[in-house]
């Protein structure tokens, strides 16, 4: 009898030793997540994107989240904050963070939908103390979702997923001349290339009682269904993707949004601007786009696979400053003369997801870039995100980019010819420096 208990013993130590890493061992991952309402209350708020825009908004569409996703392992403790906002600049939210959490990294990743409160280049047109008041509760806001993420951390596992539909089209149209153009309206939804049409989705579980808690979804579209006209603040066609979202998946759970590389990727949604069109005409194109991005996520989420193990975070941040493509500034544009400084990030989770996240606009060849070489199974690319560093750099395009020309290549952008691939390369050599792939002496 003692024998057979023996041998019974020695076969589950067997089979559990023989199980894959990260499903032998408990997970020391862990997770906490977390959603606030960010809407403004009160007048006097104007909305971003469009120069044209100069009357303030006249009132609320659909509310404004900021969705906070903390994770910690091995007593590093990050965070991705998915913002309803065109763009979030603070260097207080992350430094807060700090010092109340003790996290080391804060990502604002904004969906850049041009129907939320302009916090950066509309301040002229802002009462000055109004603007301050707007400023100071968004991060008061955000900083409680980080707060409340980080104080409910559940014992988590991580899967992933891939979806695939083309909602865009490269606004940069080739011209006989060799020159790009940019195509603003697009009402034939003509699908102009190229565009990335990958859903990147990371699924957030709590390990013990199996259910999902957050769905982080990466797609690189400008968030300009409503266009210029429309003075009501929305989240854009991101607001009713994450609602549909939210309300498939099990409840108390969250769906976070970060925009790729989307700078010059329209809607095929995009407002025609006709004087007929109505500003219902609009959200309801908004409407039909984001549950479609929504329908293709929980397709592609019936699929996804384990992350695994080893559990571990690893991060680099850094502060790169490049030269000004111009030798004047521009008022214009509210860029100074002089060198360009911008904060970037690079994270690595469980060796296999790997994050290059950067603020302004970049273009789409930089995030296929990055995605082609990084030695990960699993990049995404964050655009629009800022990780303590005050400084917005506006459009970053390509090499080529920068030498076709149009709208975000050689106009509103001031970065170095070439800045734009520099940083994906940095991302790269810290993908591969954190996974320990560099030699430390010359090989025999």
């Amino acid at each position: 009898m003692r024998s057979r208990i023996v041998v019974c013993l020695v076969l589950f130590l067997a089979k559990v030793c023989s199980l894959p890493a990260g499903l032998s061992d408990a997970p020391s991952l862990r997770a906490g997540v977390a959603r606030v309402d960010i809407t403004p209350a009160g007048g006097g708020v104007y909305l971003g994107g469009y120069d044209s825009r100069i009357s303030p908004a006249v009132g609320v569409h659909d509310p404004l989240f900021a969705r906070a996703l903390v994770l910690e392992c091995g007593g590093r403790r990050m965070a991705i904050v998915s913002l309803d906002l065109i763009w979030f600049p603070s260097e207080r939210v992350a430094k807060e963070a700090k010092e109340k959490y003790d996290i080391g990294l804060v990502l604002t990743a904004a969906s850049h939908s041009h129907s939320t409160p302009d916090l950066l280049y509309s301040q002229h047109l802002w009462k000055p103390d109004r603007f301050n008041e707007v400023s100071r509760e968004i991060e008061d806001k955000v900083l409680t979702a980080i707060g409340q993420a980080n104080g409910a951390l559940f014992r988590a596992r991580l899967s992933t997923a891939r979806g695939d539909i083309t909602l865009g089209y490269n606004r940069l149209v080739m011209q006989p001349d060799g020159r790009r153009k940019p195509l603003f309206r697009n009402p034939e939804r003509i699908p102009y290339g190229p565009v990335d049409p990958t859903v990147g989705i990371i699924r957030i579980e709590d390990a013990d009682a199996g259910t999902t808690r957050a769905v982080l979804v990466n797609y690189a579209c400008h968030a300009v269904c409503l266009g210029a006209r429309n003075l009501e603040m929305s989240a854009d066609y991101v607001g009713p993707m994450a609602e549909k979202v939210e309300k498939a998946i099990k409840p108390q759970a969250f769906c976070l949004f970060s925009q790729g590389g989307g700078s010059n990727i329209n809607p095929l949604f995009v407002g025609t601007g006709a004087k007929e069109e109505t500003n219902e005409d609009c959200f309801r194109r908004a409407k039909v786009m984001g549950e479609l991005l929504a329908d293709e996520v929980l397709r592609a989420l019936a699929h996804a696979r384990p992350v695994g193990g080893p559990d571990e975070i690893q991060w680099r941040q850094r502060t790169m400053t490049f030269a000004n493509r111009w030798k004047e500034p521009s008022e214009e544009y509210y860029m100074p003369a002089g060198p360009i400084e911008l904060g970037a990030a690079t994270v690595l989770i469980n060796r296999r997801i790997g994050i290059m996240a950067i603020p302004g606009e970049p273009h789409l060849s930089l995030q296929m870039m990055f995605k082609r070489d990084a030695p990960v199974e699993f990049p995404l690319f964050f655009g629009y995100t800022t990780c303590g560093h005050p400084k917005w750099p506006e459009y970053i395009p390509d090499i080529r980019a920068a030498a076709e020309g149009g709208y975000g290549a050689a106009k509103r952008t001031f970065i170095e010819v070439g800045g734009g691939e520099r940083l994906v390369n940095q991302a790269l050599i810290d993908l591969y420096d954190m996974k320990g792939m560099f030699f430390d002496k010359p090989e025999k």
